[in-house]
Parts: structure tokens; C-alpha cells; sequence
């Protein structure tokens, strides 16, 4: 699926854009499931870490419209990917430098709070820069989008499974050298894509841009990414450290992280096939009550190993069908020439503000109601989505992608 195709010739081909997905992903297998971990090594509170990662999250409400403009305007879309991923690689550097700086003082809440802030701003905002800069490669073979995004889940499950061996045998320390380590490679990878891609059509001006936002087709969809997205709030924040206290190793944390990308890996390689067969709004559904199911059993069943990695299968819904869904729709909803500020309404309004909100409601059910109580509300919140995904997203646009190539 890799090889190079009529458009993609020009710019460097598939491989150089699936490599992008490969690395960037892998830094994202190092920090969503170990930074808890580290974070807890370090002394710091359930509710200290749920703070902290909200914060990261909140900058992601701001960050993919900054990012999106920046994508839409800029001349060197590929030295725009390389400095950030190079500030990113900065900022973490720091964190492995304070022990020498502050002269064996660990780092303070303080400190990590401004660490993490720039960490979001400068690398957690680009994914949906990179994916609209993808779609922009592809043209009219953006049906294959998911041929290609499956590489950033097979550098997630490298790097977890491999950070979770390691840090099995060394501790949590070689959390942070496994963050430098894949962001260096991401630096590397980046300055091999294209230096400036063909765009297909020229930026959309912010007036057309304005009128689109006042669809309320698009804002069901916004607040059912929210969501869905603050539903996986106690999962991002807490699933290793739940795991940890009910006996699993970091060895089978690591694996189980894994299986859940393998799970997505699945979709992104149907993708084609099943959104051209199938309405985009009945898939969205199977996402929806897919995840609500699998929340429910981490809550219920967790001693239940078996029930464990069925839940965790159920990521191929609640990521990889709900996110190609996202991908797809979303730059329907706006003019042609938005399509990075599309993506970046998923990154604001999900992974930012509905991930910001998430951590800190689940870091307050899991202190109130416990550690199963945060999953249970998880459920809901998915299950809400659920509800207001049927009621209000009708019409032609969410119907099925033409699968002609």
C-alpha cells in the first residue's frame, strides 16, 4: 500500500508520509501510557497528575487553530513539522537536564506545568495539521487515508510494548529517555517529507470560513467529539495506574496498551471498504455505544483478564472508527481550503477542551467515587454522545464516501 500513486509521485510518496504517522505515534505509545507512571514515581498525586495533564490538554483547545492557520498559510509545511517536533524535543530535554540545572532538586509542579504546557503547544497540536497535510497528498484517493494512518498505530504499539519491557526492567525513569528518544526520531523522519506538497485548492478565506461555522450540523458534531473524547478522559489519565493496582505488571500494561492499537489497526485498513459501503452515520454510532460497552466492562471487570482484553479491543470502535470518521466528515462541513482548520476543530474542542475536561472529571470521580466510578461515568458520557449523534445528524453529508478512486 505503500508504493507511489499518481498524485503522491511528486511529493515524496507514501512511505515518507507513513513514516511520519510511525513516529509521531511512537512518541504518543512513550507519553499516553507511561507519563502517569513517571508521574507517580515522582511523588505526585492522583489529583496532581490529573491537573497536569488537563493543562496539556487544555492548550489543545487553543494550539490546532493556531497550528491550522499556520498549516494553511505557511510556505515550508514540512520546516513548520520540523520545529516544532524540535521544540517539543527541547522542552523534555529540560525536564532530563534539571537534576545537573537544579543541582539534584526534583522538577516542581511549577515546573512540569510549564513543561507540559509547552510540550502540547509545540507537538500535541500538530496531528491535525499532519493529517489535513495528508489528506492534501492523497486528492481523490482520500478514501485510503486509513492505509495510511495505520502506521502511527503500529509506532504506537512498538513503543509501548517496548517502553513497557523496559521500564519492567529498569523502572520509571527511562520514561523520559523513551519521550526523547522517539521525539529525536520524529525530528529525523520529518525533514524527510516533501518540502511543499501541491495544495489543491488555495486557502479559504475567513469570511467563508465564518459562514461554514455556523452550521449546526458541524456544532453536533463539535459536542458529540467532546464527548466522546472527555469520555476517554479516565482512560488517557488513569487506565495504567488502575491497571498497576489491580495487580497487572507493567509488562502486561504495556501489552494491553498495544492490543487496543492492534484492535484500531483493523479499522484503518477496512476504512475504505466500510465508508464505502456503509453511512457515515451509522458507523459513527457503532463508535459511539462500542466505547460506552467498553467502559462499562473496564469498571465492572477489571480482575477479569479475559474481560480486560475484550474491552481493550474495543478501541478499534471508540478510536479508529469514531477518528476516520472525523477525518472524513469534518472538511465536508467547511470550505474547500480549510481543511487543516477542520481537523483542528476535532483537536480544540476534542482531544482539547473535551480532554482537559475529561482528566480533571475523571481525576474527581476517581478521588469521590473510586477508581471503577470513573469508567462507569466515562460510560455515560459516551452514551450521551451516543443519544445526540442520532438525534441531530441527518442529511446528505453524512451519507457514504464515493468509492471510486
Amino acid at each position: 500500500m505503500l508504493h507511489a500513486r499518481s498524485g503522491l509521485r511528486s511529493t515524496g510518496g507514501r512511505p515518507a508520509l507513513a513514516a511520519g504517522y510511525f513516529v509521531y505515534f511512537c512518541v504518543v505509545g512513550v507519553y499516553t501510557p507511561y507519563i502517569s507512571l513517571w508521574l507517580a514515581a515522582q511523588g505526585h498525586s492522583a489529583l496532581v497528575i490529573g491537573e497536569l495533564l488537563a493543562l496539556a490538554s487544555g492548550l489543545r483547545i487553543f494550539g490546532p487553530f493556531a497550528v491550522a492557520w499556520l498549516f494553511d498559510h505557511v510556505r515550508s509545511r514540512r520546516g513548520w513539522f520540523v520545529a516544532a517536533a524540535s521544540a517539543a524535543l527541547c522542552t523534555w530535554a529540560l525536564v532530563a537536564a534539571w537534576p545537573w540545572l537544579g543541582r539534584g532538586v526534583a522538577p516542581t509542579v511549577a515546573l512540569l506545568a510549564l513543561v507540559f504546557a509547552l510540550y502540547s503547544l509545540s507537538f500535541s497540536s500538530l496531528m491535525s495539521a499532519y493529517d489535513a497535510f495528508v489528506l492534501d497528498c492523497l486528492g481523490k484517493e482520500q478514501r485510503d487515508y486509513g492505509q495510511l494512518r495505520w502506521w502511527g498505530s503500529a509506532g504506537f504499539i512498538f513503543s509501548s510494548t517496548l517502553l513497557g519491557q523496559w521500564l519492567a526492567v529498569s523502572g520509571p525513569t527511562v520514561v523520559l529517555w523513551g519521550l526523547l528518544l522517539s521525539i529525536a526520531a520524529t525530528v529525523l523522519c520529518f525533514l524527510w517529507l516533501p518540502k511543499d506538497p501541491p495544495r489543491s485548492v488555495a486557502p479559504a478565506p475567513a469570511g467563508a470560513v465564518a459562514a461554514a461555522l455556523r452550521q449546526p450540523l458541524l456544532w453536533v458534531f463539535v459536542v458529540v467529539g467532546f464527548l466522546q473524547q472527555a469520555g476517554f478522559g479516565a482512560y488517557y489519565t488513569f487506565f495504567s495506574l488502575y491497571l498497576q493496582q489491580h495487580g497487572y505488571g507493567a509488562r502486561h500494561i504495556g501489552l494491553l496498551w498495544a492490543w487496543g492499537v492492534v484492535a484500531e489497526i483493523s479499522v484503518f485498513l477496512a476504512g475504505p471498504w466500510l465508508v464505502a459501503r456503509i453511512r457515515l452515520r451509522t458507523l459513527l454510532q457503532i463508535a459511539l455505544l462500542g466505547t460506552a460497552l467498553r467502559w462499562v466492562l473496564l469498571g465492572a471487570t477489571v480482575n477479569n483478564v479475559a474481560l480486560t482484553w475484550l474491552g481493550q479491543t474495543l478501541h478499534l470502535a471508540g478510536f479508529g472508527l469514531f477518528h476516520t470518521v472525523g477525518v472524513l466528515l469534518l472538511p465536508r462541513l467547511l470550505p474547500p481550503g480549510a481543511a487543516a482548520r477542520a481537523q483542528a476543530l476535532s483537536g480544540s474542542f476534542g482531544w482539547g477542551l473535551g480532554g482537559m475536561a475529561g482528566s480533571l472529571f475523571a481525576a474527581a470521580v476517581w478521588n469521590g467515587a473510586g477508581p471503577s466510578g470513573a469508567f462507569y461515568a466515562s460510560a455515560l458520557l459516551a452514551a450521551a454522545a451516543a443519544a445526540i449523534a442520532w438525534a441531530g445528524l441527518r442529511g446528505p453529508l453524512i451519507e457514504r464516501i464515493d468509492p471510486s478512486p
